[in-house]
């Protein structure tokens, strides 16, 4: 059998996703692509469309892996969402949407597609927390919702490494700062899709001159 490992990035057009597929690549890994960017019409064995908020979606992607007969040693999650608003009055129905995507997006993955992993010797998940599920408020002043959804990812985290310890799947948590990115432009862009939101501007603006290279 090929020694050649294989990793599933889903959230891989943009950001973190994208920095991490290129590494890999550049290790010699296979890598098979998923992001809710990529065209349906336009997929191919490296390059798969999935929206992690859909089951569907996701399910369709599992039959296509299985079709495959692909098994996976590398399952990494980098997809989320960032919003703005205070507990005041920032509204229930927008906060479920956030941890809809923080959190239950990542959730529902990974039960979808560890079976894929159950094969490797080496099985590893990935999933991408924040700086701000750490509890250093002073930075994200205005960023309630995504404060909440990334602590709520930290906690699932745990129990998460906790339980697949026994099987030998690693599983770990990227917490980046701030890096230069596609996170408020696509958040933008899904708040007008699911929250009907009409103005579609960006909030917790990425920085520009921050990459995934910097120290």
């Amino acid at each position: 059998s090929s020694n050649m490992r294989t990793a599933l990035i889903i959230g891989a057009g943009s950001g973190i996703g994208k920095g991490i597929t290129d590494v890999l690549k550049e290790r010699g890994i296979a890598t098979i692509q998923a992001d809710i960017s990529f065209p349906r019409e336009s997929q191919d064995s490296t390059i798969r469309y999935v929206n992690a908020a859909d089951s569907e979606s996701i399910l369709s992607l599992t039959k296509y892996l299985h079709e495959s007969s692909v098994d996976l040693d590398y399952l990494i999650c980098t997809i989320g969402a960032i919003d703005e608003g205070q507990t005041e009055d920032y509204p229930a129905r927008s906060l479920s949407w956030m941890l809809d995507i923080n959190i239950l997006a990542p959730y529902r993955l990974v039960q979808y597609l560890l079976t894929f992993l159950r094969n490797s010797d080496t099985p590893k998940i990935l999933l991408t927390g924040s700086a701000a599920g750490l509890g250093s408020f002073d930075s994200t002043y205005n960023l309630m919702p995504y404060i909440v959804s990334k602590h709520g990812l930290m906690g699932y985290f745990k129990a998460l490494r906790q339980e697949l310890a026994k099987d030998g799947i690693q599983v770990s948590l990227l917490l980046p700062n701030r890096v230069q990115g596609k996170l408020s432009e696509n958040s933008a862009m899904m708040r007008s899709i699911f929250l009907d939101e009409k103005n579609g501007l960006s909030k917790g603006a990425q920085p520009l001159n921050v990459s995934l290279a910097d120290p």
